[in-house]
């Protein structure tokens, strides 16, 4: 089984096509994508709520094949702050989800989804995080 990716904030990748350093060599971009759920802007960075299938809005992002499953996303959990060795309440969760490509395919891919409340902050409607991103990764 082949692992994949869903990324819809801050590592998507940016305007002059280049990748996230974590995922430059350990990942290949496959297409844009989008997951059911509800996206809000929590500080310089996105959170994603999951909602049920077939639901909408749906969360805006884009999907990469893993090349080095177990390395990169062991580096991403350091990222977000949710490996083993950070203080729980983890504010992010690596999830196993299903997404939806532009081309109407689903893949399974994993995808860190936020796991405090959302009560206080401020819904991105649109479910895409790129206007909160810094000019580089806009209008892609």
């Amino acid at each position: 089984m082949l692992d994949y990716l869903f990324v819809y904030g801050t590592l998507r990748k940016a305007l002059d096509g280049s990748l996230h350093p974590y995922l430059n060599h350990a990942a290949e971009f496959i297409g844009n994508a989008g997951l059911p759920g509800k996206l809000y802007h929590i500080r310089d960075y996105p959170g994603a709520v999951l909602l049920a299938a077939n639901s909408r809005p749906i969360v805006q992002g884009e999907l990469y094949q893993l090349l080095r499953p177990r390395l990169l996303l062991q580096q991403l959990d350091d990222y977000e702050e949710c490996g083993d060795h950070f203080p729980t309440p983890h504010e992010y969760q690596r999830r196993r989800v299903t997404v939806t490509l532009s081309d109407d395919t689903q893949a399974q891919a994993w995808a860190y989804i936020y796991q405090h409340s959302t009560l206080d902050l401020q819904e991105i409607h649109n479910g895409n995080y790129r206007r909160f991103l810094p000019k580089t990764h806009q209008n892609l």
